[in-house]
């Protein structure tokens, strides 16, 4: 009898003893799955990817995190330049592009600024304030990077 009662003592310790819970280890997905995923992702998804991760080893602010009126410093790839004057002064106008988001970076009295084109990686600081519903920086000091082609 007394190898039952053992037995018995021995399952009510375990049932009434809280089972450790732990969270399901997170997993990782394979060196196959990302390779499938990047194969399949739009060019523009991988591009959004990379400049999303350069921006914190760059000391750059993502757009999304800018608020109005903050001094920000920016890392992106402009998607157009042009020219567009406003009162009657000349203003080289562009949309700077980060991966989370775009702001509209403009230059007075400027036609033209050798090596700001479409596609230009370009680091700018500046003062960021909303203009219509639109996230604009106007006289930025600026950094031209290397780009793919270069």
């Amino acid at each position: 009898m007394r190898e039952s009662e053992t037995e018995t003592e021995i399952e009510t310790r375990t049932e009434a003893e809280p089972a450790e819970t732990q969270p399901p280890p997170v997993r990782r997905p394979g060196f196959l799955r990302r390779l499938i995923s990047r194969l399949a992702a739009d060019a523009e998804e991988l591009d959004d990817e990379d400049l999303k991760a350069a921006l914190p080893a760059q000391g750059a602010t993502p757009i999304v995190e800018c608020r109005d009126r903050d001094a920000v410093c920016i890392l992106g790839t402009l998607r157009t330049v042009t020219f567009r004057p406003r009162a009657g002064v000349p203003a080289l106008q562009a949309e700077l592009w980060d991966g989370t988001g775009a702001v509209t970076v403009v230059w007075l009295g400027r036609r033209a600024i050798p090596g700001i084109d479409p596609g230009r990686a370009v680091k700018v600081r500046g003062r960021i304030t909303v203009l219509g519903g639109q996230r604009v920086i106007y006289n930025p000091v600026y950094e031209l990077r290397p780009g793919p082609s270069d």
